[in-house]
């Protein structure tokens, strides 16, 4: 029958840089199940390195190892792993518990990896703890044992799967005498159906329990002595005593000494186990029943990996630290990017448009048919929509009026956009014709706006389209109500004004420009009496407060258009078109304008006689009926440009069309930009590998808190995958935390919960998209390290990666 563990010329050999050291030379060895063997020696004569290479925590150079008859010469790192799971059970001098873990925790370890359930081992794991007396300290942190109870731990732990080979490397070596006498028992109760090896400095504890007794001196067995006499070996070399009768009768005389000195110290119920053992009846058999072990099972890579997370809270600390640092550095870095690019694209003009605000979409209908109240309510009440400016001509064009010896101009935007609290003097529009001037560092009427002052409130000033011939006037004056000066806008601000102020007004007011304005984009035709005169450019007709409704004045000059230039009393039609509207109507002629009449009449003065003389003048009325058909065209201001692709969705649904204006930007770099959007693209990318490997080298430091945590795994019989996916769990826990708590920052500040207008701006150029990019680059991350940590620790041996990462 095959020896349990058989040893043939096996050799150990330790390489470093330059130098080869050896373990043992030469050994032959052979072990079965019912010995309790002691190998005893200096220290530096290679006892551990047997006791290693017979555990399969090392492997062997030279020689034959066989275990039940198997040879283990092409073994790998999967077959040794699979050996020691099925055959071995592990006790060493300095414990190797898992001090994060409790009693029973670090016993039920062991039965995890051998593929148990938890429901199945704890019955197995109590009846061990009791037999090494521990039950009452199972819910203990095994940190918080003495070493006795700590290596009665790991006794109970290398029992727990059943494993026929105990091995034990100075089992005493730090214990007191009581407890070493307490370890050494439990270890003679399991050594009758189990092999036993021990490794000791201290033979005279272990004597009275040991069935034989290996010495080594240099690499080499000198003594082999078999305690039950059946046979006594020195070196490699084995003989009998049948052949020489005064040593047999001094090795009887001795055996029976012993046996008998032994046996008194034996239980009553280990007695005859002994005395069965020297007779050679009853000896056990030497064929070791492996252990019922299986593949570790999902649930519990899954359970082990959420303990380990918890379990050390200065760890769980560093690691979430760590990747909240690269989960949120990763998304600002690429923010702020994204904000910077953005902000490069906002540099262009618009030759139609004055007011380029890049939160600005300009709308119109499909059909280009006016807006009607219902459609403004809709589009107030889409998501995004921050204002809207009925009159957009008038942010574009703009308006003007001259007050004492300045002059100031600007667009005009609702009213309703100022709050009382922002007035620099005097007080909110008390009517529709009350008008608020808005003004900062970066207009040209600054300093004369600043020095005025209060001075300006209740000024009646007269508001005109910039660049038009007529001063438009209302029917009630225009009062300046209130001033703001901002004192805190720069040049280089985002909010400049380019030199111009700002003039908020009531609707009323503003739809009266937008009336004047449209006359003056309009192309007008004018029909004299038959005689057609077409006017594209310049405005034709204009208002005069003395005219009655459906009359008309017309110049001297025109006049010669009618038979014998008698055009009092005649017929004058007029037709009007532009981009969204045509009108017409018929006017008879109430007077002709002469230098000597214009005044009196129309309020132009006599001076500027030649700037009109082509025009006609007709009432307000008639000229609101003209021009005054809706809005064709209004703007909308976002509250958040970024999201202008879901608010101009939302429009389109709506059945209109936009202009995004930051889209309808030329490019002022002459196609430079784009080369430093790839330039900033790459930037960031290094930026990110750099950020990467920083924190991998970071978390790489951590995790070697965990290198006797997983050594250890390994020597209870953990494979590579099985360590590979409980750290893929621990570390994609962290990352989720880590990336949770981004996440519900992120809720938090754009729900406006949190109020940050800094970071709610930089968040907004963020897409699901990216959020997703940034947990699979963290995914990616944790992968990584987790493979390369695990198989660092097994490219070596069960024993060298030990040595050196516990």
């Amino acid at each position: 029958m095959a020896h349990t563990i058989e040893l043939k010329k096996v050799s150990k050999y330790y390489a470093n840089e330059d130098t080869v050291s050896m373990g043992f030379s030469r050994i032959d060895l052979n072990l079965d199940i019912g010995e309790f063997v002691a190998i005893t020696g200096e220290s530096g004569s290679g006892k551990s390195t047997l006791l290693n290479v017979i555990s399969g925590l090392d492997t062997y150079e030279e020689g034959e190892m066989f275990v039940c008859g198997e040879d283990t010469t092409a073994y790998g790192t999967e077959d040794y792993e699979n050996y020691r799971k099925k055959y071995i059970g592990n006790i060493f001098q300095d414990f190797n518990l898992i001090n994060s873990y409790t009693v029973y925790q670090n016993v039920e370890a062991v039965m995890l990896l051998s593929g148990k359930r938890k429901g199945e081992c704890r019955k197995r794991i109590l009846e061990l703890l009791d037999l090494v007396g521990l039950r009452e300290y199972r819910r203990t942190k095994a940190s918080r044992l003495s070493g006795g109870q700590k290596q009665r731990v790991a006794i109970a732990r290398a029992l727990a799967k059943d494993a026929p080979i105990i091995v034990a490397d100075e089992p005493t070596g730090n214990l007191d005498t009581a407890s070493a006498d307490i370890v050494m028992q439990t270890l003679s109760k399991v050594s009758h159906d189990k092999l036993v090896v021990i490794v000791t400095h201290n033979y005279e504890q272990a004597e009275p329990y040991v069935t034989r007794k290996l010495t080594m001196h240099d690499g080499k067995i000198i003594e082999d002595k078999d305690l039950t006499g059946r046979s006594v070996r020195a070196g490699s070399e084995s003989f009998d005593y049948a052949d020489d009768a005064a040593t047999l009768e001094d090795a009887y005389l001795g055996r029976t000494e012993e046996r008998q000195g032994r046996a008194e110290r034996l239980s009553p119920d280990e007695a005859p186990a002994a005395s069965a053992d020297s007779t050679g009846s009853g000896k056990p058999d030497t064929k070791p029943k492996a252990a019922n072990v299986r593949n570790m099972r999902k649930s519990t890579e899954l359970r082990l990996g959420i303990r380990n997370t918890f379990n050390l809270p200065a760890k769980f600390l560093l690691l979430f630290i760590v990747y909240l640092f690269v989960s949120t550095a990763v998304l600002g870095q690429y923010a702020a990017t994204k904000n910077s690019m953005h902000q490069g694209d906002l540099l262009g003009t618009n030759p139609y448009f004055t007011n380029t605000s890049s939160d600005r979409i300009v709308v119109k209908k499909s059909d280009e048919s006016a807006f009607t109240e219902e459609d403004i309510e809709n589009i107030r009440n889409m998501p995004n929509i921050r204002s809207i400016i009925l009159n957009d001509l008038g942010i574009d064009r703009g308006i003007c009026f001259t007050i004492g010896d300045f002059y100031v101009e600007g667009s005009i935007y609702p009213v309703s956009e100022v709050t009382e609290d922002s007035l620099t003097y005097g007080h909110m529009p008390e009517n529709d014709y009350e008008i608020i001037v808005y003004t900062d560092s970066t207009s040209d009427a600054y300093y004369s706006i600043s020095e005025a002052g209060e001075a300006l409130i209740d000024k009646t000033v007269v508001l005109q389209d910039m660049g038009q011939m007529q001063t438009y006037t209302f029917d009630k004056p225009i009062k300046i109500a209130g001033v703001i000066v901002n004192d805190t806008v720069s040049e280089d601000s985002d909010f400049s004004l380019y030199g111009y102020s700002t003039i908020y007004a009531s609707e009323t007011v503003s739809n009266d420009l937008l009336v004047s304005m449209m006359a003056s984009a309009s192309q007008t035709e004018i029909d004299f009496g038959g005689t057609r005169i077409q006017n594209e450019n310049d405005q034709s007709l204009f208002t005069a407060d003395k005219i009655p409704e459906g009359k008309a004045y017309i110049f001297e000059d025109e006049a010669y258009f009618y038979k014998d230039a008698k055009a009092v009393g005649k017929d004058l039609g007029v037709k009007v078109s532009n981009r969204f509207f045509e009108s017409e109507a018929k006017f008879t002629v109430e007077d002709i304008l002469t230098t000597k009449n214009i005044e009196q009449l129309t309020g132009v003065k006599k001076t500027d006689y030649d700037m009109f003389y082509n025009a006609v003048f007709i009432s307000e009325k008639d000229f609101k009926k003209l021009f005054d058909r809706g809005y064709f065209q209004i703007s909308v201001f976002m509250q958040n440009e970024a999201d202008s692709e879901e608010t101009v969705t939302a429009l389109q649904e709506a059945g209109l069309t936009a202009l995004v204006m930051k889209d309808s930007l030329t490019d002022m770099t002459g196609g430079f930009n784009f080369v430093i959007q790839m330039m900033t693209y790459a930037r960031l990318l290094l930026e990110f590998i750099i950020l990467f490997y920083i924190a991998y080298a970071v978390i790489k430091l951590i995790m070697r808190s965990r290198n006797s945590y997983f050594s250890t795994l390994r020597i209870l019989g953990a494979t590579k995958k099985n360590t590979d996916n409980i750290l893929r769990v621990e570390l994609l826990i962290m990352m989720l935390i880590a990336y949770g708590v981004d996440i519900g920052f992120v809720y938090l500040v754009r729900s406006g919960r949190l109020d940050i207008p800094e970071v709610e701006q930089l968040l907004h150029f963020l897409t699901p998209i990216d959020y997703a990019a940034l947990a699979v680059l963290l995914l990616i991350m944790s992968l990584l390290i987790a493979n390369r940590y695990s198989r660092k620790i097994f490219t070596k041996s069960a024993m060298k990666a030990f040595r050196e990462e516990a």
